[in-house]
């Protein structure tokens, strides 16, 4: 379809960054953020790499006037259930209520990396998810489960903290969780799974007897604009990470050769990310990734709102001239509004 085709179609258009990018770059994006019209700036964790997320997060609150800024994600198995409550809270005040708390269990690579193994991933990120929020309402909480434990632990707040709650998730289960507790999801992969996941989180929240159109569906795919020299070779690593993380059951729905995928998992569990690139087909990189020329890559962002995903994500990776392709990227979202 042609851009005209989708011209109807709204959603918030945001930009991703991670803690592994360099100051500078981090830096040009929330400066610039307001100006370009982004919703919001969502910051991935990449786990004991780079720069601490929560300084990152302040930072670009500060920096930042109008665009919300939130975590994505923060997992609850690699940090202290104490400093991430503390951590929310200030960022809440920081950013005068801009900032969105986005957490998960964590990558499947990066858990089995640091020999993590959550046997009951669900319950653990219910159960964290209801401490942080009574911890955040200015109560004593003594609870525990797989992956915390307090015990009478309280902030001693005198105002309740409504600080929204996002979990990056992709599995049935997870994905009916945030339909049940979450304020929003924070999701990846190809079309029909984004099909797939905002459907399961709306019916769970009906049954919950929530309404779904209360829940935000963000979609996070890498994109690389290769009208302004993008390297590909980005772009195919982070689909690496995305396919190795991407739960058995979800690669089960999709029609890719199962040989390649199982190959590249194998290679990333082993080495690491740089190992899975070589597995990574044109294929794939339709399916989970979004690239191309400008007109392209905005009538997919279009086409991913049209499954019912409420903000699009751009970036990373970042590459070649990757300031000028997000001014072009923004610009051309505003133009089709206008």
């Amino acid at each position: 379809m042609t851009h005209n085709d989708w011209g109807s179609i709204v959603y918030h258009a945001s930009i991703g960054i991670t803690t592994h990018m360099k100051v500078k770059a981090t830096k040009w994006i929330a400066e610039n953020a307001d100006a370009l019209g982004a919703h919001s700036i969502w910051i991935g964790e990449d786990i004991g790499i780079g720069q601490d997320v929560f300084i990152l997060s302040a930072s670009t609150l500060r920096m930042t006037e109008r665009c919300r800024v939130g975590t994505a994600i923060v997992p609850v198995s690699t940090h202290n259930i104490a400093t991430l409550a503390r951590a929310a809270l200030s960022l809440c005040d920081i950013g005068r209520g801009r900032f969105v708390f986005g957490t998960g269990i964590g990558g499947i690579q990066d858990l089995q990396r640091l020999g993590i193994a959550i046997k009951r991933p669900v319950t653990a990120l219910r159960e964290t998810v209801l401490a942080l929020r009574n911890i955040w309402k200015g109560k004593t909480v003594s609870a525990e489960c797989e992956v915390f434990k307090l015990n009478g632990f309280g902030l001693h707040i005198d105002a309740v903290k409504d600080i929204p709650v996002f979990l990056g998730v992709r599995g049935p289960q997870m994905l009916r969780l945030v339909g049940q507790i979450a304020d929003g999801a924070i999701l990846s992969g190809p079309l029909d799974y984004l099909k797939y996941a905002t459907n399961e989180i709306d019916s769970s929240a009906r049954i919950a007897g929530r309404d779904p159109e209360d829940i935000e569906k963000i979609a996070w795919l890498p994109t690389i604009p290769t009208f302004k020299g993008g390297k590909e070779s980005l772009a195919k690593r982070v689909v690496a990470i995305v396919v190795a993380d991407m739960p058995e059951k979800i690669l089960g729905m999709l029609s890719v050769d199962e040989g390649r995928i199982h190959r590249l998992r194998d290679a990333v569990a082993r080495k690491g990310p740089d190992a899975g690139v070589p597995f990574v087909n044109d294929e794939m990189m339709d399916m989970f990734a979004i690239t191309g020329d400008l007109l392209h890559m905005v009538d997919m962002f279009e086409k991913v709102a049209a499954l019912g995903i409420t903000e699009v994500v751009l970036g990373p990776p970042f590459t070649g001239d990757w300031r000028g392709a997000v001014q072009d990227i923004f610009k051309e979202i505003r133009l089709r509004r206008e």
